[in-house]
């Protein structure tokens, strides 16, 4: 049994239009061509697909339930087409792009549905690191772009874009001794676990690291679960741990030393030495208008 895309076309374009003639008219092609091309499947499927009794052709109970998988099988075939084109084009295949989990924000989720919906043949890769390790993922070519919590400096063959701040806030469990403790300073938090973000290697550990005991993991949600089961005190940000904290599930310290609130900024980072495709310089610029607050 086979059947061609012409004979689906014609039957999809008789059905939707309600005639040969409508759907010859539709095609740009003779009416003579269309029916042909309709009794010719017909005729390899062994099925009557349109009732032709009357004045106009009718879809019968096979041709009514076929036209929904013939619609499919073009539709497969037109995002076959549009997919060769973009590589065609030099379009990329797929992105990956570097998350530290602290910065993982609505704003970003917004900016990849806007990617999505201008390059829907892109695959996309979000790969959830720490930030000891996105300078590795991006100078390997692993990732081509990354969202990171900004660096004490610049590092030679990458560059950054900053994209706001995010709050943070210094975090236990309702039961953890700090909990009750008002005016809480480096000593109080110095004398307790650390649940520190870090990532596979431990680099940069010692930029965020306080106390002497501490747990370390790469993942805020495992340093979240972590902490509501009073083993520590981490830090945070708002826009990830504000619903846990307004639940009564994890509790905010008040501390003398963020008065105004300590926020950190984020940037979007990427390799000067990697040669970028067009989507992802478009992920980039839609990166580069996320505004952090």
């Amino acid at each position: 049994m086979q059947f061609s895309l012409e004979q689906l076309e014609a039957f999809v374009a008789s059905a939707e239009s309600g005639s040969f003639s409508a759907g010859a008219r539709r095609l740009g092609k003779a009416q003579s061509v269309v029916s042909a091309a309709v009794a010719n499947l017909e005729a390899d499927l062994n099925l009557i697909l349109f009732d032709r009794s009357r004045r106009s052709p009718t879809l019968t109970i096979h041709g009514d339930a076929l036209l929904i998988k013939a619609r499919h099988i073009l539709e497969q075939c037109g995002s076959f087409l549009a997919s060769a084109e973009e590589f065609q084009a030099g379009i990329e295949t797929k992105i990956t792009l570097a998350v530290e989990s602290m910065t993982m924000t609505q704003a970003l989720a917004d900016q990849l549905k806007a990617f999505e919906v201008q390059y829907p043949m892109v695959e996309l890769e979000i790969l959830n690191a720490a930030e000891g390790d996105i300078l590795e993922l991006l100078n390997t070519g692993r990732a081509q772009l990354a969202l990171m919590i900004q660096l004490d400096g610049l590092v030679e063959g990458f560059d950054f874009y900053g994209i706001g701040q995010l709050e943070m806030c210094h975090l236990v469990a309702p039961s953890h001794p700090l909990a009750s403790v008002l005016g809480i300073d480096w000593h109080h938090l110095k004398e307790h676990r650390q649940i520190l973000l870090s990532g596979r290697y431990r680099k940069l550990a010692h930029r965020w690291q306080l106390s002497d005991s501490m747990w370390v993991t790469d993942s805020a949600l495992s340093a979240m679960l972590l902490v509501s089961s009073g083993i520590g005190w981490t830090v945070l940000p708002r826009n990830i741990v504000g619903d846990l904290i307004q639940s009564g599930l994890l509790t905010e310290l008040v501390t003398k030393m963020d008065i105004d609130g300590w926020r950190q900024s984020v940037d979007v980072a990427y390799s000067n030495q990697q040669a970028m495709g067009p989507a992802s310089k478009v992920l980039l610029s839609l990166l580069k208008e996320i505004q952090l607050q």
